[in-house]
């Protein structure tokens, strides 16, 4: 059975257009960057397991202009039910390195990724969890997709390589159950996915599934938040 928490806050990422800025080839898999409505661009990734965002969400608009409120206090999470979105520790500087973070009501519009890309399944996130670059698929494989070194992760940062320049980041989470993380110890990003696992026919989901990284383990963690949490968000390009 997954682990199930009421979080106030997790920590530390629209309308995306194309962006016409070329792509940087900083990386051998780079593709073209993008930019959404804020003007903030992302960092685009070709993978084994189809075109990434290299970076978490900064939006603060849903792809059809509509703007998303901002929650400015962690209690302020407990009670929103609707599409919001916030700084970890409400500090917009904290989400240029980390982005910004979302509750899953934002994810469930449809309308958080650019158009012509989604919030993946949990489904997606093992397929590149478990490649990561590697030609053999392995649970170990999730750690290759953490920044490497301890600019960021707290030591030992196990396995980190970087291996497909995912550049994952500890953004870590703040809730009933944990007082905010140490800094550098781990990352969860939401999945589109709602958790229906405990729940009979016909009855409404309060949570939605999660995957995550820590400083301390090579595999991913697969976990299951209530919606009203703020989680970082990455997207994928949907499939032709």
């Amino acid at each position: 059975m997954k682990r199930s928490y009421l979080f106030r806050l997790l920590i530390p990422v629209v309308l995306f257009i194309p962006c016409t800025l070329s792509a940087q080839g900083k990386y051998p898999n780079e593709g073209m960057p993008i930019r959404d409505l804020d003007g903030n661009v992302y960092r685009i990734i070709k993978t084994r397991s189809g075109v990434w965002m290299a970076e978490n969400l900064r939006t603060s608009k849903l792809n059809d202009g509509t703007p998303l409120p901002l929650i400015k206090n962690n209690r302020e999470w407990d009670y929103t039910k609707t599409a919001a979105y916030g700084w970890y520790k409400s500090t917009a500087e904290y989400a240029e390195t980390y982005g910004a973070i979302y509750n899953w009501y934002a994810v469930e519009t449809g309308k958080l990724c650019p158009k012509g890309w989604h919030v993946p399944t949990e489904e997606e996130w093992l397929d590149l969890m478990e490649n990561a670059g590697s030609g053999q698929r392995s649970r170990n494989n999730a750690a290759k997709l953490k920044e490497a070194g301890t600019a960021h992760w707290k030591a030992p940062n196990e396995g980190a390589t970087n291996e497909i320049f995912f550049t994952a980041l500890p953004a870590g989470e703040v809730s009933f159950a944990y007082s905010d993380e140490k800094a550098g110890t781990k990352t969860s990003w939401w999945t589109s996915m709602e958790d229906r696992s405990d729940l009979n026919p016909g009855e409404s989901a309060s949570n939605a599934n999660n995957v995550g990284l820590s400083y301390d383990f090579l595999s991913s963690s697969e976990g299951s938040f209530n919606k009203k949490s703020a989680l970082p968000v990455r997207c994928k390009m949907n499939e032709e």
